[in-house]
């Protein structure tokens, strides 16, 4: 039986990570490099030295050192630990290509969707009382009709528990990122779902602080965020889930990238919207997906443009006027596409 904690503590995940292939780049106090989990076109994996933990801005990959060897090497929880434990990292010769990845283990969904709806309802229990939870989410503009209507929670200890009462496979919940050994990934996360017809079939959970990683989220595809209750012919497009939950406490059809990755599905799904209003971050990696998405939907894409200063569409939302300034931001990014097709007309 191996110590994980010494495992973790004796195999930094930067060196981990170099001594298996990738090229790392230093940004401040993370390293950026290409994520091998997904068809990655430019650096979207981070490693943060300092947590010891990962997370790729692409494919919603994210964890610790043996989640990462996990991954990498598409092996199980004990398996991954053996190979950290042992003499060497498994390394990739020089210069050749990654394998294909996965960035999740096959999950069987029949016996997922169960575990899935009964971890949101625990933590959907939970958030109610949890007062600081509530004011965290007040103070970023959402309000408990929000939080009762889209069914957010949050993460306590229990859930292993919860699941053996209801002999629940706990196998699957460790495959679906939710248990570790004893550890219960999502405790100290607000939790934040997609639903399908009131139930949930995903969740990310969010840290209460800016530590990083910030977002764990399971281990299944990501969804775009909100589609399924998206209705009518205009729909806003946002970058993470608290920018999408501002939209939805302001009354739009709204959807989450989880991101700034942009697969041909994600704009296949936008294709039923007549309008659709791209509210990215205004960085560099916002400005690439919003051209990218301008690119694939043509005259139907909207770029809006927030106001000076405002980092996000959640940081408009915690300023008192901020969904009147929304609106017209939206008609204003609505005018100038207009004027754009006439005279391209």
């Amino acid at each position: 039986m191996h110590d994980t904690d010494a495992i973790r503590r004796g195999h930094p995940i930067a060196d981990v990570a170099a001594a298996s292939g990738l090229e790392l780049r230093q940004t401040g106090g993370r390293l950026s490099a290409v994520c091998p989990f997904h068809g990655d076109s430019r650096p979207s994996l981070v490693l943060y030295p300092a947590s010891q933990s990962y997370y790729c801005f692409g494919c919603g990959a994210g964890g610790d050192v043996i989640d990462f060897m996990s991954r990498l090497h598409r092996v199980d929880f004990r398996e991954a630990v053996a190979l950290l434990a042992g003499a060497q990292v498994p390394t990739m010769p020089a210069g050749a290509p990654h394998p294909p990845k996965v960035a999740v283990p096959e999950v069987d969904p029949m016996r997922a969707a169960p575990i899935i709806e009964t971890a949101l309802a625990f933590y959907e229990e939970a958030v109610w009382s949890r007062p600081k939870v509530l004011d965290y989410l007040a103070a970023r503009g959402i309000h408990e009709g929000t939080v009762r209507r889209f069914r957010l929670g949050f993460g306590i200890p229990g859930l292993a528990a919860a699941l053996r009462d209801r002999n629940l496979d706990r196998e699957t919940a460790h495959q679906l990122g939710l248990l570790e050994e004893d550890r219960e990934c999502f405790a100290g996360r607000i939790i934040i779902p997609e639903l399908v017809e009131g139930r949930a079939t995903w969740f990310t959970g969010r840290r209460l602080t800016d530590r990083e990683p910030r977002y764990l989220n399971l281990r299944l595809p990501k969804p775009l965020l909100g589609l399924a209750s998206a209705k009518g012919e205009a729909v806003v497009v946002t970058e993470g889930p608290f920018d999408w939950l501002t939209a939805v406490e302001w009354g739009f059809w709204a959807v989450a990238l989880l991101g700034t990755r942009v697969p041909g599905k994600v704009a296949q799904s936008l294709e039923r919207f007549e309008d659709v209003y791209l509210v990215l971050d205004p960085d560099e990696a916002g400005r690439e997906a919003t051209a990218e998405l301008c690119k694939r939907l043509g005259d139907r894409a909207v770029p809006v443009a927030l106001p000076p200063g405002v980092s996000d569409l959640n940081g408009l939302g915690r300023h008192p006027d901020g969904r009147s300034i929304f609106a017209r931001c939206i008609l204003q990014a609505s005018h100038e596409a207009r004027a754009a097709r006439q005279r391209a007309a």
